[in-house]
């Protein structure tokens, strides 16, 4: 195995290349031996640049050998695209994957237990690792993950002459008060299974009961009755057009609680001071965010040579100097501890003090079920249940008890 040395190109990230990157990687690759593909749900912007330069920089490291990046369109996409490729037989040697989606590869015994392949772990966020361990055995390589953070409007708030909240009770309060005051709704948020799951989880709401998805507790009738409430009482405001970031100026905005990815969309579009904190929670610390990004994956079906191009790749992508200039350029979190270290790191800090708030709040995170269905469930089931009470006022238990018997009917087998 050719080892893998720092690479300093990197520092420049999305600057780093004249030529475009996706076009330096077709060249390197016309001339290798070995060509390892890496399928992917990047659409666009900076996560997709960053992964295409990451690559740029391992494939100099390689002789004979390369890792081509394929774009499959959206996740959902990409998880369609990954079933077909096993009916035909034609799968990548890598790919990226949610934890459902290795719950669902895994039925199908298609997937390389990581540490089998000799990529070591050692230092890799253990909340992270957790999720892609199953039966014990790791089977995914945490990569882009993202949290999610309390999004405010520093110049809002310091002209009511109002501080943070640091609960969930006083964020309601306070919302309430700011959207009086404003004559308009201050927080802001997305009807769906994301924005659902800050409320579920900080509510102390769990999706799995002694082994059992259940989507309708007592938890989750409150967390979408509260969203609910919300919009009836005129402080919260259900955005359905378009993201967040790209509605700030419509109206008196204070807070939203978003995904850590969405970091550098936010400073592009406020016209106002943004601030970054941990999320309200309760009992004196910080609220549970979802974690939400993908793992990447190896397939049996690769080759041997294909799969050995994984190997060096996985390793490159943990090293500190990767880690750091991937997730300072994109507002994924750093999934490792030495990636913190880094210079690259350091200095983004400190020109950027939020970044690390959403380091902070990497450490009391949550996740979504990882089961096979889960992506069906998420969207279309549950999804659905969270836009039916908020946009169009359904009984927040009726929805979500219709949700559970189509979840369980799912689940079962009788639908699909």
């Amino acid at each position: 195995m050719k080892k893998i040395l720092p690479f300093v190109a990197l520092l420049g990230l999305a600057l780093a290349q004249q030529a475009k990157p996706e076009d330096v990687i077709k060249e390197q690759c016309a001339k290798a031996k070995v060509v390892a593909e890496l399928w992917h749900g990047f659409t666009g912007g900076a996560p997709k640049t960053a992964l295409e330069n990451l690559v740029v920089e391992f494939n100099k490291t390689q002789q004979g050998r390369c890792v081509r990046p394929v774009p499959q369109g959206g996740y959902r996409d990409l998880s369609t695209k990954i079933k077909a490729a096993f009916a035909a037989g034609k799968v990548p040697a890598m790919a990226q994957a949610y934890e459902n989606n290795i719950a669902l590869y895994l039925e199908a015994k298609a997937l390389l237990p990581i540490e089998s392949l000799g990529v070591k772990l050692q230092g890799v966020n253990l909340t992270f690792l957790n999720a892609v361990r199953f039966g014990g055995v790791v089977y995914g390589v945490p990569f882009n993950k993202s949290i999610q953070v309390l999004y405010y409007n520093k110049d809002l708030l310091k002209k009511h002459g109002a501080k943070v909240p640091t609960t969930l009770e006083a964020f309601v309060a306070l919302s309430k008060r700011l959207s009086q005051a404003e004559g308009g709704p201050v927080y802001w948020f997305q009807p769906d299974a994301s924005t659902f799951a800050y409320f579920f989880f900080n509510l102390g709401g769990s999706y799995l009961q002694n082994g059992k998805l259940v989507l309708n507790s007592k938890e989750a009738v409150e967390a979408l009755t509260l969203l609910q409430n919300g919009v009836k009482e005129g402080w919260a405001k259900a955005i359905t057009s378009g993201y967040i970031n790209q509605n700030l100026g419509s109206g008196p905005y204070a807070f939203s609680v978003d995904t850590s990815a969405g970091y550098t969309y936010y400073r592009q579009g406020a016209k106002f001071d943004l601030g970054v904190a941990t999320l309200p929670g309760s009992k004196g610390q910080a609220g549970f965010g979802l974690v939400q990004g993908t793992n990447l994956v190896v397939f049996r079906q690769a080759s041997k040579e294909e799969q050995a191009v994984a190997k060096d790749f996985l390793q490159f992508v943990l090293s500190p100097r990767a880690q750091a200039v991937f997730a300072t350029a994109t507002g994924y979190v750093p999934v490792t501890e030495a990636a913190l270290k880094d210079p690259v790191y350091q200095g983004y800090v400190a020109e950027n003090p939020d970044y690390a708030t959403i380091v902070r709040q990497s450490r009391y995170a949550k996740f979504e079920p990882a089961l096979a269905e889960w992506e069906q469930i998420r969207f279309d089931i549950l999804g659905q249940a969270i836009k039916e009470a908020i946009l169009n006022r359904v009984d927040p238990k009726a929805a979500l008890d219709k949700a559970q018997k189509l979840a369980e009917d799912l689940l079962s087998g009788k639908t699909r």
